[in-house]
């Protein structure tokens, strides 16, 4: 009796998932074991969020954003669940319990903004989160997805990274640390914190890769610097081609911010975190179904019923209130 459409639904309106219990509960005809049975039962893949997604965006011309999130189970025990491991948290800026999960987010051409691949991270395996981004890239490309831009911060900004996405013939705008080594001079090399970057950016030559636009911005008190690479046929490779302008640079940085505010939305609106089940393949269908509950938040964005993700739980909290205090 339990699906997909239920349980991603139910991940939406509540504000805690209390699990399978709860909502059976609330059902009054549905058992425990129907829900139970739905998380265990399913092997959703990436290719079907995918395929969810497709109708709702324009596969050519987009930003394809990567980024990793850790999703906090700070009281589950790791014993029982081998999806559960230690990760450093941006958030929490140490090394917690949880579980990483590394996200390609795409935003089309019109602003509608959709996961299209997803893997979880697991250490002991032997794929890094570099490998998982070049394999997950490959994905969506192989899916008839054709972005003109990939973005991700400086743990994805690799010479390997960067030289794949190139062979792919595709832009790329990535933060880059301090002392990665630049050169405006032939031969000669500095790290980018020494590079005098203007406020339109420096053309410049990342070392091991390819001509940049190097870009620097104050965040939260802190230089942080960013390259842009526009890829060019062999032959027109000229400053005046690849150099990235501001605006670009800008509008870049601003679509990459996308899939940070995702992680948020999906801790916040879809009970990411909120799982009380144990086994890998209840889990990982708990996660698929985040994702499912998400894209349901952005097509009602895109169809104008709510103006934005959190509009919706909003509205759910203020009929609450209505019925019980009014």
């Amino acid at each position: 009796m339990c699906d997909l459409s239920l349980y991603s639904h139910y991940l939406l309106v509540i504000p805690q998932n209390r699990g399978c219990s709860k909502l059976s509960q609330a059902m009054e005809s549905m058992s425990h074991d129907s829900v139970l049975n739905f998380l265990v039962r399913e092997d959703y893949t990436p290719y079907d969020l995918f395929c969810r997604c497709k109708p709702l965006i324009i596969l050519q011309g987009g930003t394809l954003s990567v980024d990793d999130s850790v999703w906090d189970k700070p009281y589950s025990n790791a014993k029982l669940n081998a999806l559960i491991g230690r990760h450093y948290s941006g958030k929490h800026h140490k090394v917690v319990q949880g579980m990483c999960l590394v996200t390609l987010l795409y935003t089309d051409v019109k602003g509608v903004r959709v996961p299209v691949n997803y893997r979880i991270y697991l250490p002991a395996e032997d794929k890094t989160k570099n490998e998982l981004f070049r394999e997950m890239l490959n994905e969506v490309l192989d899916w008839g997805l054709s972005a003109n831009l990939v973005t991700g911060d400086s743990w994805y900004a690799s010479v390997d990274n960067l030289k794949w996405v190139r062979r792919q013939k595709m832009d790329a705008m990535f933060s880059v640390e301090k002392d990665r080594q630049v050169s405006t001079q032939k031969g000669v090399y500095q790290q980018v914190q020494q590079a005098p970057v203007e406020t339109d950016g420096l053309w410049t030559h990342l070392k091991g890769f390819d001509f940049v636009t190097l870009f620097s911005q104050e965040e939260q008190g802190k230089t942080r610097y960013y390259i842009y690479y526009k890829y060019a046929e062999k032959g027109l490779q000229e400053e005046k081609r690849m150099k990235a302008t501001l605006a670009e640079f800008e509008k870049a940085h601003g679509e990459h911010w996308h899939i940070e505010m995702f992680h948020r939305a999906v801790k916040q609106l879809c009970n990411a975190e909120h799982f009380l089940v144990r086994r890998s393949c209840a889990v990982k269908t708990h996660i698929f179904s985040v994702y499912w509950a998400f894209i349901a938040l952005e097509e009602k964005v895109v169809n104008k019923l709510i103006d934005n993700w959190y509009q919706f739980r909003d509205r759910i909290q203020t009929q609450l209130i209505k019925v019980n205090l009014t």
